[in-house]
């Protein structure tokens, strides 16, 4: 006949609380360990009678892991999730603790620990760079990170880089934390930080580049391009003309290769009759020949001028004002008759607009 051992309440609830323990293991592992334990335990309470007392059922539990050769826990204790800042911070000081055995490992620690203040900075930079693209777009002519990174100097991104700054490094001496909800968001700034490190130093490094790029582009460019004509960038105001004999022409008119006016200066669009150069202040003011029903001739040389600072915005007072300036030689040294135009047969050019009749000047005198 077999005879059972009645078990105690206690004895239910202490095993109950050591499966408590061991639930992060698998339920068929638990189950071995906790096998025939109610049992044993009401055994020795039998015998001990008065004198028995249950173990703690933490060290109970961890003994059972260890005699079974099963990890530590460190996911659940108490049936309680350990926070997973906890389980980081554990980590981080295993880890450190593992690397420091070797007397490599201890100097890289050493160094690190003296360069956080470098990270402080890289940290409050970080988020800086992240921060001011939402405020503002660039500073001049810059944009991206080095721009922003320039505009740190100046208002309003020096208030804000001051801040992030001053925020950071007291984060990192352990000040200004006094609450869990602070040091909640320094830990999270710390990662977004760290995650955004690597892409901020590859965009500054982009940025840098672009820079540069643009800058040996610009210098390397051609320069602007004159309007009208120009000589070794000095804009011609105005042509005088001599014929084979020497003797200056009074009035021609100058086409190009296509049979298109040559011209100096010209009008900027509109009815301007002046040239926006000169005007405004690039010395005597042409103005062109008004032939009546025809459009203004700007190739009709040599052309007439307003003194310089005597123009207003009154065409009938410039035009009224406007005269030929002398040639600057009273007579050039004549071709020889080698060197003359023989005539040839030259096609006849199509009527245009300035290819009417010229009204006849002579130098120094005022065409109205």
């Amino acid at each position: 006949m077999i005879t059972t051992t009645p078990v105690r309440d206690d004895i239910r609830a202490f095993a109950a609380a050591v499966r408590a323990h061991l639930d992060d293991l698998p339920s068929d592992d638990v189950d071995d360990l906790l096998d025939g334990l109610e049992a044993d335990l009401s055994d020795q309470a039998a015998e001990a009678g008065d004198a028995f007392e249950l173990p703690d059922a933490t060290t109970y539990a961890e003994e059972l892991r260890a005699a079974a050769g099963l990890p530590e826990r460190s996911v659940r204790t108490g049936g309680k999730r350990t926070p997973v800042l906890q389980i980081v911070r554990d980590g981080w000081r295993e880890t450190g603790s593992f690397v420091r055995r070797s007397p490599a490992g201890a100097w890289l620690l050493d160094l690190s620990t003296s360069l956080r203040p470098l990270w402080w900075v890289l940290r409050a930079v970080v988020l800086y760079l992240f921060i001011a693209p939402f405020l503002w777009s660039g500073y001049g002519w810059m944009t991206g990170p080095v721009a922003h990174l320039i505009g740190a100097v100046q208002f309003p991104g020096i208030v804000l880089m001051t801040a992030l700054l001053l925020v950071s490094v007291q984060w990192g001496r352990g000040r200004w934390a006094p609450n869990a909800i602070v040091r909640g968001l320094r830990t999270t700034a710390t990662v977004f930080a760290l995650l955004l490190a690597p892409f901020t130093v590859a965009g500054l490094g982009s940025s840098l580049q672009n820079m540069v790029w643009a800058s040996s582009n610009d210098s390397m460019a051609a320069p602007p391009s004159t309007p009208g004509l120009s000589v070794d960038g000095e804009r011609i105001r105005n042509i005088y003309a001599f014929d084979a004999d020497g003797n200056p022409i009074p009035a021609v008119q100058l086409f190009d290769q296509d049979g298109d006016p040559l011209t100096t200066v010209g009008r900027d669009g509109g009815t301007q009759r002046s040239d926006s150069y000169f005007s405004g202040g690039g010395g005597p003011v042409p103005v062109p020949y008004v032939i009546p029903g025809g459009t203004d001739a700007w190739n009709v040389f040599p052309l007439r001028e307003i003194p310089a600072g005597e123009q207003t915005w009154d065409e009938a007072y410039d035009l009224r004002n406007a005269t030929l300036l002398p040639f600057p030689f009273d007579r050039v040294q004549p071709l020889p008759s080698a060197a003359a135009p023989t005539a040839s047969a030259t096609p006849t050019a199509e009527p245009s607009p300035t290819a009417e009749p010229t009204p006849t000047t002579v130098p120094g005198t005022a065409t109205p």
